[in-house]
């Protein structure tokens, strides 16, 4: 029999020895024909002995069409990621639903997983902290390439004599803000004390001591945060309360010449803002994010001098993809085991998810 899913209390995996015994699981991976071909050679059945395993094509069916198959497979577990149909909201409070957890090969849910299935107790995963050193490697490069004028480099290299003219900066003593202190900030810290620079962040609710604990120094605001940085990365979550938090005002804080980087949340800053102030100020942008994806090629932003502007890559490179599939795999295998979930994705993650 199926454990109820009760309002407002979290779901546990099933830990009563009779539920592994009595009950076959059915694990129903329901991903994009680019992922499927990334990661299906890669499944193991073996590591999920007993287990029914069904593979869907959601690309190939209709919003109706994949109700009705996930009604007809009803899984325990479904497997999502890039470009996975949401989850229809009615498919959710039958009686007969067996779905209890949610494996999310990908990082932000909400475009395929409806908030009622949270709830309503029901467990839903992502990549966690699994890829949060990827990300925090291109917020380097960026700040690297920034500060070393790379976007020069070309015109240099056809005026070899003029070089030394090249406006080149080392990272080495400059101050460092971190808008922002989570998983990819946290990693942050540590990839650029070895430059001897000066760490500092804010990021609003986080106790002081955790900063301390990661060498870094807080902010008594943000005001100060941006006022006292000659390098700022960008990597708040989005909330209502940071959603255009970084405004014309906060951006000509920031010192003549500094290097501004965003590899969070684009939402967080006022784009339109941040193409005045950059232009005006020789603001050195190092931009992986975008109110718009993919940005059009007359976007005002990219008429910024100098600007680095990457497609939206900070996160999983190829060779990261095997790290996500087996951090998926492993918490599938937990929640079978009736072991608590890692990256488990509350209402508050949720919340702060885009």
């Amino acid at each position: 029999m199926n454990a109820p899913v009760i309002p407002g209390r979290a779901v546990a995996a099933p830990t009563d020895p009779l539920w592994a015994r009595t009950k076959t699981s059915r694990l129903v991976f329901a991903l994009n024909a680019d992922s499927v071909k990334r990661f299906r050679p890669a499944f193991e059945p073996e590591a999920f002995p007993g287990v029914d395993v069904r593979w869907l094509e959601p690309e190939e069916l209709s919003a109706s069409a994949f109700r009705s198959a996930l009604a007809e497979t009803n899984p325990d577990v479904l497997v999502t990621g890039w470009n996975s149909p949401r989850l229809p909201e009615d498919y959710l409070p039958e009686g007969e639903c067996a779905l209890r957890y949610i494996c999310h090969l990908a990082g932000s849910v909400r475009g395929f997983v409806p908030r009622s299935f949270i709830e309503k107790g029901g467990l839903v995963t992502n990549w966690g902290t699994s890829i949060s050193h990827t990300i925090a490697e291109h917020a380097v490069l960026l700040v690297l390439a920034s500060l070393r004028g790379m976007p020069q480099w070309g015109q240099f290299m056809a005026d070899w004599p003029r070089r030394r003219a090249l406006p080149s900066r080392r990272l080495r003593s400059k101050r460092v803000g971190l808008h922002g202190f989570g998983a990819i900030a946290r990693e942050l810290a540590g990839m650029l004390r070895p430059f001897g620079v000066t760490l500092s962040a804010y990021s609003q609710g986080v106790p002081i001591r955790v900063f301390l604990e990661h060498g870094v120094q807080p902010a008594s605001d943000l005001e100060s945060l941006f006022a006292g940085s000659d390098v700022l990365i960008e990597c708040e979550a989005l909330t209502p309360a940071t959603d255009g938090v970084v405004d014309e005002a906060m951006l000509r804080l920031l010192p003549a010449g500094a290097v501004f980087v965003n590899v969070g949340r684009s939402r967080i800053v006022d784009e339109e803002a941040l193409t005045r102030v950059a232009i005006e100020r020789g603001l050195r942008l190092g931009i992986d994010v975008y109110d718009v994806e993919p940005p059009a090629a007359d976007l005002p932003l990219r008429s910024v001098p100098d600007a680095i502007f990457s497609p939206h890559i900070a996160g999983p490179t190829p060779d990261a993809f095997p790290v996500l599939w087996d951090f998926g795999m492993q918490n599938i295998a937990r929640f079978l085991a009736g072991e608590e979930l890692e990256g488990l994705v509350t209402l508050e993650v949720y919340e702060r998810s885009t």
